[in-house]
């Protein structure tokens, strides 16, 4: 079945063959030339699409489709009424490449021909912008937006769809969460416990737009989601690494598409805040965005280390947390601290949960004005 498209392409390529016909000179009489426009294309977020293209052309005429400059050469698939071609010739001298081939002989019929092939670029990103209120912060309103950056073709009611992944025309398709080390140890309720975290995967998810027609060095975007999602502002401390609390929104993605890994904006009554990634997150599950660190919240870890007395190689290591909140409001957060592998004999002032990967966890509530110290020890060799 063709489309409308197909079919006006279709008339003005017999209207070319005719006009080849009364003025070409005879040894081009049987040539048909084109040039491949995209009917479909598949947009990836690192500057790769793949194509397809549907032509139609008589039979047992020699053809040449001129192909984009950016393409891919040797990703090139030549069919002709839906089987491979058997033998065609690409030529890459005088400017763009050329696919050279002869149709199949049968008298009176009209042959489909899709070409399809890999192509630099054009390119695609997630954009996040997320609304939070100050007296709300179980809620976070997200806006989806993608971004289709077309600097090289002219694109006439094309059918765009957008792949959440990565293409290397060497190697597998591979992606890389963006979330952080403090994001990961905020926690993720359990319905998340199984949402991908890092590592190689093929393409993470698809968008489908529909038709799309932009010009040359156009950017297009378009809405894919917009919802009120629930949240929980989470207040944490990473005792090991950062000087400062850090304000760490979990978004359940209760959309009805997954969210790809991209940048948030975030907003607070209307105030911008800041722009941090976003992982990879599928329907139902959590996405992490941090917002920023708590103003108001001194913080502070100090560390002693002794030899033990009959010991070489064993040390024992002193740690004092301490944490003042001079807002004029409660505050309750989350500090983790990690500790060697070989730590042993631990004793603390306030007992924490252990958890795997060498994390401690502490929960506490500051009044407004208060102070904490926490202090544990262990030993360990080194």
């Amino acid at each position: 079945m063709f489309n409308l498209q197909t079919i006006k392409r279709s008339l003005a390529l017999v209207l070319i063959m005719c006009l080849l016909l009364a003025a070409a000179p005879a040894q081009a009489a049987n040539r048909i030339y084109f040039t491949s426009q995209p009917d479909e294309i598949l947009i990836f977020l690192n500057n790769v699409a793949f194509v397809k293209d549907r032509i139609t052309i008589p039979s047992g005429v020699d053809v040449a489709v001129t192909l984009p400059s950016q393409i891919f050469v040797d990703t090139l698939v030549l069919r002709e009424g839906g089987e491979r071609v058997n033998q065609y010739r690409i030529q890459t001298t005088g400017g763009n490449p050329v696919v050279l081939w002869k149709s199949v002989a049968a008298a009176g019929e009209l042959r489909e021909v899709t070409l399809d092939y890999l192509m630099s670029g054009i390119s695609w990103q997630p954009k996040y912008a997320m609304w939070l209120t100050k007296d709300r912060p179980d809620s976070a309103v997200l806006d989806f937006y993608a971004e289709i950056s077309n600097p090289v073709l002219n694109l006439e009611s094309v059918t765009i769809t957008l792949a959440a992944g990565r293409v290397d025309t060497s190697k597998p398709i591979g992606t890389q969460s963006n979330v952080s080390m403090n994001q990961y140890i905020a926690g993720y309720e359990s319905s998340s416990a199984g949402q991908l975290m890092v590592g190689a995967v093929d393409v993470q998810t698809i968008y489908s737009i529909g038709k799309l027609d932009a010009l040359v060095g156009e950017t297009v975007y378009t809405r894919l989601e917009g919802a009120a999602l629930p949240a929980r502002r989470v207040l944490l401390w990473n005792a090991q690494g950062d000087g400062q609390v850090t304000i760490i929104y979990k978004v359940r993605n209760e959309t009805r598409l997954p969210l790809a890994e991209g940048i948030v904006r975030t907003y607070e009554d209307g105030i911008f805040l800041g722009s941090d990634p976003i992982e990879f997150t599928p329907v139902n599950g959590e996405g992490s965005i941090t917002v920023g660190a708590l103003q108001g919240m001194r913080v502070n870890r100090n560390t002693t280390q002794t030899t033990l007395s009959g010991w070489t190689d064993r040390r024992r290591t002193h740690v004092e947390l301490t944490l003042s909140n001079f807002n004029a409001d409660t505050v309750a957060l989350e500090i983790v601290d990690t500790y060697p592998a070989s730590a042993m004999h631990f004793s603390f002032s306030q007992e924490a949960e252990q958890q795997i990967g060498n994390l401690l966890r502490w929960r506490v509530t500051l009044q407004a004005g208060e102070s904490l110290t926490i202090t544990y020890q262990y030993d360990h060799n080194y």
